[in-house]
């Protein structure tokens, strides 16, 4: 029996989801690896969060993880990692997150100074680039209906900031973000984030907004690029000591490498002041951008699949298993995966990935000496796209992107039609719109991953609303994302990168 497998108190299943193992176990909660199956063998894996059974009656973490559960799945941005639903199992709530194939800044910091040294200066500033755009979505993010709801994520550090091994950035936890009128509330001079990366206004106790963030990202960012953490101490009071009251040498006095623009910029994102630093996310993304060449997504890929070859061979091994059906293989699989693994971080169990799994094995050369040749193969440059959707504007708003990008771009009005052109063709992914009449986006995903044939192509939705309802039935039907409308251009562009880089590398 599978049962007999599964630890004594690791559960059998939360809700309609079969638990393989538990990923990690943080201060409030903990994190598993799970999946759920569908029509005609739909597997999807996810990243299920459940609260820690000491705090399941306290109402303040109960509100603070309904928060996270809310603010999260509003959210809908390349760089965010996504929030499918929050459900509840035997009076306990869980939020199935996206599971995310890759590691967090902390250990990537780690295996770069394994390595002998640090991260490759344009791969720490593109990284950085993106942690901006995603905090500029967070902090104008409006609501379906235009009503402005900015949200501060408060707790952005290594640990909460993923890259896959695809390249991909992701920030995750919004485990304590605030937003306008969320449940709960924070007290008066209470203070919650991780010491060394507070802004001094966070230190204070004051209201935040989204340039205590900014600070945030320029700590990460001077961590990355000179292997040392910008304010420490022998306990958190000291490191908050040194947050409000000193000023750290400039990035460039310890890493020669990192060009005066970027030194600079970063010096500008740490100012005690806030009105001394970045007005916006975007604003510092640009800064970054403009202040040297950054490393695009392939060039980080080969970097990260050098450096972590065994977790990566372990993850596929892992997916190679669950389509074969064999439920003991897979849990066998799942429980490999932390076999000599790094103690989880006892400050988060929000690392929606495999990041317990163990640390590389082997020194490579930088990126730039890896062969080029292996860089362009990471992902398709030309794909073929189906874009469903009863709106032509919409379709056309699409395809305009897509074929700008070099792919070749198909398209149906109605699942009718799609369902068409799917006999006829064999499309790398699909965009598919949610509201359609007749047969809507969530009856369109259920038909084509009951097809054998068609399960392996990746499907993103796009939907006006994005809402947690929405994101929950998508998970169901089969979905692997969803991107709200109206999407800037470099989302869309990202998202399907992304996902055309994950059905080669599981083809490979």
């Amino acid at each position: 029996m599978l049962a007999a497998r599964v630890p004594s108190d690791l559960p059998e299943k939360l809700g309609r989801y079969e638990v393989l193992t538990r990923l990690a176990t943080g201060g409030m909660a903990e994190l598993f690896l799970a999946y759920f199956t569908g029509p005609g063998g739909f597997r999807k894996f996810v990243a299920l969060k459940r609260i820690l059974p000491a705090y399941r009656q306290e109402d303040e973490f109960v509100a603070m993880f309904l928060d996270e559960a809310r603010i999260s799945a509003a959210l809908s941005h390349a760089n965010i990692a996504q929030v499918f639903e929050l459900s509840e199992a035997n009076t306990d709530f869980f939020i199935a997150m996206e599971f995310i194939e890759g590691q967090d800044l902390g250990r990537i910091n780690r295996a770069a100074r394994k390595l002998g040294g640090v991260l490759p200066v344009p791969f720490a500033a593109a990284v950085m680039r993106d942690v901006c755009a995603a905090l500029h979505y967070a902090h104008s993010f409006t609501s379906p209906a235009g009503r402005p709801l900015p949200v501060v994520h408060r707790d952005l550090s290594l640990r909460n900031v993923m890259l896959t091994y695809a390249g991909h950035t992701k920030v995750i936890d919004f485990g304590i973000a605030k937003a306008k009128g969320s449940l709960a509330s924070t007290q008066g001079g209470q203070v919650k984030g991780s010491a060394g990366y507070m802004s001094p206004e966070q230190v204070r106790g004051e209201d935040l907004d989204g340039s205590s963030d900014l600070f945030a990202a320029g700590a990460v960012l001077y961590e990355l690029l000179t292997g040392v953490r910008v304010f420490t101490g022998q306990d958190p009071t000291a490191a908050m000591y040194k947050v409000l009251h000193e000023a750290p040498p400039p990035p460039r006095a310890l890493n020669p490498e990192v060009p005066e623009a970027l030194s600079a910029l970063t010096m500008k994102a740490l100012e005690k002041e806030r009105g001394k630093r970045f007005a916006t996310g975007r604003e510092m993304a640009k800064a970054i951008e403009s202040a040297l060449p950054l490393m695009d997504e392939e060039q980080r890929a080969v970097w990260m699949e050098a450096t972590f070859a065994d977790s990566i061979a372990r993850i596929r091994a892992m997916l190679s298993v669950a389509e074969e059906q064999d439920e003991a293989r897979i849990r066998s699989a799942a429980e490999a995966l932390r076999e000599g693994a790094d103690q989880p971080s006892p400050g988060s169990a929000s690392h929606v990935s495999l990041a317990a799994i163990a640390s590389p094995t082997r020194t490579v050369a930088p990126p730039a000496q890896v062969d080029a040749g292996k860089a362009a193969a990471a992902a398709p440059r030309t794909a073929t796209i189906l874009v469903v959707d009863d709106s032509r504007v919409g379709r056309m708003a699409v395809e305009g992107v897509l074929k700008a990008e070099g792919h070749r771009v198909l398209d149906a009005e109605s699942g009718a039609e799609a369902l068409e052109v799917l006999e006829q063709m064999r499309p790398d992914l699909l965009v598919l719109d949610v509201r359609m009449p007749g047969m809507d986006g969530f009856q369109l995903c259920s038909q084509i991953r009951a097809r054998p044939e068609l399960r392996k192509i990746p499907i993103i939705f796009v939907s006006a609303a994005c809402s947690i309802e929405e994101r929950s039935k998508g998970l169901q039907a089969g979905a692997d994302d969803f991107l709200r409308k109206p999407f800037e251009p470099a989302e869309l562009v990202d998202r399907v990168r992304l996902y055309l880089h994950r059905a080669l590398s599981l083809k490979g």
